[in-house]
């Protein structure tokens, strides 16, 4: 898990994800009746990044499992990758003991004979005979209540005629606890002894049938007294993804409720702690607009304007010192209210500009993001400006968009305006970075060197927005 927590867990934490995590465990370890938590935030919010260090945080205290249910999706049956991952966690944390090797084998033992008596309790077959409902007919059912109790019914009349079964789950419910508790004592090494947490990630990107799976699985065979399951979950996405199976008209969200003793929803509003954290891959090659992160007074200005505060709106470091390219991605996503799943793929295509981008002179990164961010929200807009009427174009933007501020010391500008530097260049061909270049002296740096090079480099400077078109495919 060092690839998400970097050496000491939360160190790259910029979002407080520490403080909710310890004010989880605390919750948890209080709250016997709670087995079963649901965290739930929305795709590219960090899901990962939260569990991966909350599991390194608590591996020194207690007994952890970590599962991927995205990375084992494809191995068809959802019990046999838990199983599995179950097995090789808790055997590392337990170690060679005789005790550890007897209670592994039986555990192995009890869950391959649970997987051939349960499983036919979900098989259509089983639920057709017993209930008289076609499990290929459920998508016709659209109340979560009559389909819960078709598999109720099923499970019922499977109990009574058949008690293997029944002891068979029970058999492996109890050497389940007796891992548990094995793998609790032992990380305690005499102290006491806290639940072992199995933290469940990337549910949601799972197909549809493994998902639910994996969660009936947990409900009903892997609920024990001493352990608790954490599953991280964008809820809506994994909503969506039921009514795949059940139809469009399912309560998916009554449904899910079944599954999960309790629920807690991520805090994503500080999209400044959300930057700060997922764009940082900045070097020399990059291009900046060299836009002031905080108040000016004491630097040297090399012009003759008069140094200004920074606009009471303006975007600045804040508390978690952005620097300028990172200030620049905040007030675009202000601009645009772009939520954190669009942001996760507004970054991904930039960068991809980036890779492609073909100007010697390095990586104009406001021009790239500029197009990217209205390519993504207004694409109507975005074809009016770059292939149409640009100045009509602007004045929709600005209308439709409010644009955020940005600061260089001697004004306050809007991006928008900003923006409006490079299109006139863009639209205006060589030619007219030629007459700029001739003209009186720009106030900026960032429109001397972008009337430079698109001056030099015209076709490179306006390929960016075939490069915007390509990337944009990206999702």
């Amino acid at each position: 898990m060092d690839d998400l927590t970097y050496g000491e867990p939360w160190s790259q934490d910029q979002m407080n994800r520490k403080g909710v995590a310890k004010f989880l465990t605390g919750y948890l370890d209080a709250t016997p009746k709670i087995k079963v938590l649901n965290v739930n935030s929305a795709w590219g919010s960090g899901k990962t990044f939260f569990l991966k260090n909350w599991v390194a945080e608590q591996s020194s205290e207690r007994a952890c499992v970590y599962f991927n249910a995205w990375e084992t999706d494809f191995s068809g049956d959802a019990f046999v990758a838990l199983v599995s991952a179950i097995k090789e966690q808790l055997h590392e944390v337990i170690g060679p003991l005789q005790d550890a090797e007897n209670i592994i084998r039986s555990f192995t033992n009890k869950a391959s004979k649970t997987l051939i008596a349960a499983t036919p309790a979900l098989a259509k077959g089983v639920i057709k005979k017993f209930t008289g409902v076609d499990v290929g007919l459920l998508s016709g059912i659209v109340d979560e209540d009559a389909i819960a109790d078709a598999a109720e019914k099923a499970v019922e009349k499977l109990i009574e005629t058949n008690k293997e079964t029944l002891a068979v789950v029970k058999d492996f419910k109890k050497v389940f606890h007796e891992l548990i508790i094995l793998s609790s004592h032992q990380r305690a090494l005499g102290s006491e002894a806290k639940p072992v947490y199995i933290f469940i990630d990337e549910l949601d990107r799972c197909r549809p049938i493994f998902a639910i799976e994996l969660l009936e699985r947990i409900k009903h065979l892997f609920e024990v007294k001493d352990c608790k399951f954490i599953i991280a979950t964008d809820t809506q996405q994994l909503g969506h993804s039921i009514k795949a199976i059940y139809g469009s008209s399912f309560s998916s969200e009554k449904y899910l409720k079944r599954f999960f003793d309790a629920e807690f929803t991520l805090d994503n509003s500080d999209l400044s702690a959300w930057v700060k954290t997922n764009c940082s891959d900045f070097d020399d090659s990059v291009i900046g607009l060299g836009n002031y992160v905080k108040p000016a007074s004491g630097r040297n200005i090399f012009d003759s304007e008069e140094i200004v505060r920074p606009d009471e709106k303006a975007v600045l470091e804040g508390a978690h010192q952005l620097n300028q390219y990172q200030v620049s991605i905040l007030a675009l996503a202000l601009t645009f209210k772009s939520k954190l799943r669009e942001l996760e793929k507004i970054l991904m295509q930039i960068n991809a500009v980036r890779t492609n981008c073909k100007t010697s002179g390095g990586f104009h990164f406001f021009w790239a993001s500029y197009l990217v961010f209205l390519k993504d929200d207004a694409p109507d807009l975005y074809d009016m400006a770059t292939k149409g009427n640009a100045y009509n174009a602007m004045q929709e933007i600005k209308k439709r968009y409010e644009g955020q501020i940005l600061y260089f010391g001697t004004s306050n500008d809007s991006i928008h305006d900003v923006f409006v530097n490079y299109l006139n260049l863009y639209r205006g061909g060589k030619e007219a970075a030629r007459k700029l270049m001739h003209g009186e002296g720009n106030r900026h740096d960032y429109i001397n060197r972008l009337t430079r090079d698109f001056y030099s480099e015209y076709d490179a400077m306006k390929g960016y927005v075939a490069l915007v078109d390509l990337a944009h495919r990206i999702d």
